[in-house]
Parts: structure tokens; sequence; C-alpha cells
């Protein structure tokens, strides 16, 4: 080594995901491989734990994954984030090819007679644009048609039809639960990942309820009627119970759960990303290529509450 230079390795962090060296790249003489490759190569340590868990790893002699799958139960000193046993189970399940493997003997996740799957699909910050819901009735009682239901404008945003869209879905959804109430039946609604379905719930409140910002729209409710339903044992989020149960080699989303559960969606490029696109499509198209963009959205859009079932269903198995 030349004297004043550092002898480096690559290591992941949290920024490689957007790096573009992390796959590689081409230049004038071919493809290079990237950082990620040379981390496979050697079971780097890093591929399973954060940036700022390497050092206390290394610094106890562990620098491979496979390392860590064979740790015993001391902590690190010095560890920081998430339990260390986590730490090391993720390690064994990247040695087993396992995705996602619970760290609790018996996974659970709060059933009911009548359930609601429910995924906002919104663009932006311009609003959100179509509510999908799925019915299913675990007690086999009649009460209305199972699947899917969408509530949907396709004005284009920010626009008061977005709050008739809203306040179609909202009638529905409580009036489901407090038909479900007077049979004596227990009631639950689902999403995967309440940041999202609370802050439009909330924000179409805001805009279209008694005292909207936008416009007021019959059928709308105010926020804190809102705020007393997502605050609700009624209102469950499926990543939450994900999250504390199980630990994954490639994040806890839904499109990496959903699969481990047995789903598959029917869109190859199904992603929240891309549905941007395809709504911005559907948007300045006509005709044909306009419905078409519509019912893609839709299809998408379905596939995603099936996919939140799927993964309960699945939870719901380990017990």
């Amino acid at each position: 080594m030349v004297r004043g230079e550092l002898d480096t390795a690559p290591s992941r962090i949290g920024e490689c995901r957007t790096c573009p060296w992390w796959e590689g790249w081409e230049d004038r003489d071919g493809p290079v491989e990237g950082c990620r490759g040379r981390l496979v190569l050697s079971d780097d340590v890093s591929l399973v734990v954060g940036g700022g868990q390497v050092g206390p790893l290394r610094a106890r002699g562990m620098r491979t994954v496979a390392d860590l799958a064979e740790a015993g139960p001391d902590r690190p000193a010095d560890w920081n984030g998430e339990p260390y046993s986590d730490a090391v189970l993720r390690a064994r399940a990247h040695r087993d090819g396992e995705v996602v493997v619970p760290k609790v003997a018996r996974p659970t996740i709060p059933r009911a007679d009548v359930e609601v799957d429910v995924d906002l699909e919104s663009h932006l910050d311009d609003g959100a644009y179509l509510w999908g819901t799925l019915l299913t009735l675990r007690d086999g009682r009649p009460l209305e048609d199972e699947g899917y239901r969408p509530f949907v404008t396709w004005s284009r945003l920010p626009d008061a039809d977005e709050g008739r869209a809203f306040a179609e879905f909202w009638r529905w959804l409580t009036g489901i639960r407090d038909r479900a109430a007077g049979q004596g039946r227990s009631f639950r609604a689902y999403c995967y990942s309440r940041a999202a379905e609370n802050g439009w719930l909330l924000s179409s409140a805001g805009r279209f309820g008694p005292e909207g910002t936008l416009a007021v729209v019959k059928g709308v409710p105010g926020v804190a009627e809102v705020r007393r339903f997502i605050s609700s044992p009624l209102w469950v989020d499926v990543h939450e119970a994900v999250a504390t149960q199980f630990v994954s080699t490639s994040g806890l989303g839904l499109k990496v759960v959903a699969p481990v559960a047995g789903f598959t969606w029917r869109d190859p490029e199904a992603g929240g990303e891309a549905s941007l696109g395809w709504y911005r499509d559907a948007q300045a198209a006509r005709g044909v290529e306009r419905d078409a963009g519509r019912e893609r959205i839709l299809a998408y859009n379905e596939d995603d509450v099936r996919a939140t079932r799927a993964v309960r269903e699945w939870i719901t198995r380990f017990g």
C-alpha cells in the first residue's frame, strides 16, 4: 500500500439502494461488477445488518453473514438499533435462502367475522382518486356480496369529485361495520401500512368534510369521526403485524411479503411508482387507450387488497 492511502472495501449502507455503483455499470471495456456483487461474493455481513451495526460485529470478528448466523446470544459491545437476535435470525434466513421468517413462536393477527381490506391510490399530493375494498365474510353468513369494490374518480385532481368518491367509500365501509354490529358479528378493516391510508383519510375529511377547505361534500365525515375510527381496534395495520413478528432479508413491504404468502400480481410491472405513470397516461389518453389504462389501475388496486388478505391469512396459518 502506498503511504497515505487506505485499503478500502465496500460495505452496504442505506444510501446503497440509490447508488449507481451498487448493481454495476458499463465502461469502455465492458460491464463492471458493482459493490453488491462483491459483497455477495465475500458473504459480507453488511448484507443483513445496518451500516451502524457492521463495526461492532467486525470488532468481534464477525465479518461474514455465515459468522453472524452461527453467533451465540451475547450481544456485541456498542450494538445499537434492532434487537441483536433479529440480526442473527436474518443472517440465518439469508444463509438458508429464506426471505421472510417468523421471530415469534406463533405469529397472530386480529381476525373478524366480517373483514374488509382497503388500499388507496393517490397521485402525488394532488389527491386520493381510488379507494379499493375487498369484503370477506369469514363466518359464511349473508350480508352483502363478497369481493372487490372500487370507489373512484377519474376527474383531474384536485376536484370535488374526489370528495364524492370518498363519501361513497366511507358510507359503504361504515355501513358494513354497523350492519355487522347489528347482527352481533365482529368486524375489522385492514390496510398494509396505515401511514398512507391514515394520511389520506384525514386529508379527505379535512378537505371535503363539514368544514372542508376545498369543498363541502355530502356524506364526507368530519376529521374527528375519522380519527375515532383509525385509532380503534377495528382498523388493523397488517404491516405492523408483520414487522413486529417477522424478519426479512429484503424488507417487509407488501411486494416482498405477499409472494412469500403465495400471492402473485397479475401485472408484471405492478408497483406504486409504475401506477403513477399509468394514472398520468390514462388522464392524457382518450377512448380505448384511456379505458385500458383505467382498467389496469383497477386491476392493480384489486390485486393489492387481495395481496393484503393473502398476508393476513398466511399469518393466521402460523397459529
